[in-house]
């Protein structure tokens, strides 16, 4: 019996870890702030899943030193998921979390990011000079489903970046999607 609930939860597990794919960009691959491609306009194809997929690579700020650019967003009826990457311009440790208590809001809807669904490391301790990139998704509750086709805009609170004397500053995007 106990061979069969290992065998289960290793099954459940190795699921969970699948389902993580994105497919999504952090327009910093090569974990490079510089590997994106600013000034290029993307098409915004549908894909057969009915999901949207936005170029946001213009959407960049920066938050007591530390410089957050969006990659691509996906969504879908059950998620959306942003590729992000960072770096840390200071000579200070810097800390940030977007994927913990990071939030997205979509009309009246609010969606919770899912640390254990993030791709890559994005959050936690930035040494200074240190670059990061990842995918943080953020699922819709059971009983709800997004519209996807009339998602007009996002807006996306990812907490705090605070410094080692508790200095900090907000990390929000309003991305405006287009049809």
């Amino acid at each position: 019996m106990k061979k069969i609930h290992i065998l289960f939860v290793t099954t459940f597990i190795l699921l969970l870890g699948a389902c993580a794919e994105s497919g999504v960009s952090t327009g910093g691959e090569g974990n490079s702030v510089e590997a994106k491609n600013i000034g290029e306009k993307k098409e915004t194809p549908k894909e057969d899943d009915g999901s949207k997929l936005v170029d946001a690579t213009a959407q960049t700020t920066e938050a007591v030193g530390l410089k957050v650019n969006l990659g691509e967003i996906k969504i879908s009826e059950d998620r959306v998921a942003v590729g992000m990457n960072i770096e840390n311009t200071t000579t200070d440790v810097l800390n940030f979390y977007p994927d913990m208590g990071g939030t997205v809001v979509i009309g009246d809807m609010q969606l919770d990011a899912n640390f254990m669904y993030t791709e890559g490391s994005i959050g936690g301790e930035i040494q200074s000079g240190v670059k990061k990139d990842g995918v943080i998704v953020f699922f819709v509750s059971e009983d709800k489903k997004i519209d996807v086709s009339a998602v007009k805009e996002l807006k996306f609170n990812f907490g705090d970046v605070t410094t080692s004397d508790y200095t900090s500053e907000p990390v929000n995007f309003t991305v405006t999607v287009s049809e």
